[in-house]
């Protein structure tokens, strides 16, 4: 229960609302409280009986949302498990899910530029080099931190260093 409430605590000082077990975001929690069992990857109960559920990343009529789906398996390392062994079942689904949509996506190829201030995750993780994880950092830097001034910023991203940049420059840009 401790690391949970300091992922909530640390959601926060983010600006991502918390609701009970640290809901990663992009659905608000008025969404997330109206969500069934079924939009969400694993529904546990704990030792007091009380239902968790983990990583809603699917709508109240059962479609796949893209961007909390990336969120999901980006803030996956955060989250507590009653049972260890389920963290491993939703990676798993998580990832097939996610391996679907990027096949659908690669067979639109990508063109164009992707504004890093202003793009969904689902636009960050096409870039390459960007998984999950990479796309929700620079979702929540551009939260706390506010817009990136040059597309040079990205490097400040954990995870992005001198080669994803020079993967990515040519695809990216900062216009407002």
């Amino acid at each position: 229960m401790k690391t949970i409430i300091t992922f909530c605590v640390f959601s926060l000082v983010l600006g991502f609302v918390c609701v009970d077990f640290g809901y990663p975001q992009p659905f608000s929690d008025a969404v997330i409280r109206s969500l069934p069992d079924s939009s969400f990857v694993l529904v546990e109960r704990d030792k007091n009986g009380k239902q968790v559920r983990h990583f809603p990343y699917k709508d109240a009529m059962g479609r796949i949302d893209p961007d909390q789906l990336i969120y999901c398996l980006g803030t996956l390392a955060n989250e507590t498990w009653v049972d260890p062994k389920n963290g491993e079942i939703a990676r798993k689904h998580l990832e097939e899910c996610y391996n679907r949509l990027k096949y659908r996506r690669s067979q639109d190829e990508f063109q164009g530029s992707v504004n890093i201030n202003t793009a969904h995750l689902q636009e960050l993780v096409c870039l390459p080099g960007v998984g999950p994880v990479s796309a929700v950092r620079i979702y929540r830097i551009r939260k706390v931190q506010g817009p990136f001034k040059s597309i040079k910023d990205i490097e400040k991203v954990k995870g992005i260093g001198a080669s994803t940049y020079a993967g990515i420059k040519h695809y990216i840009n900062v216009d407002n």
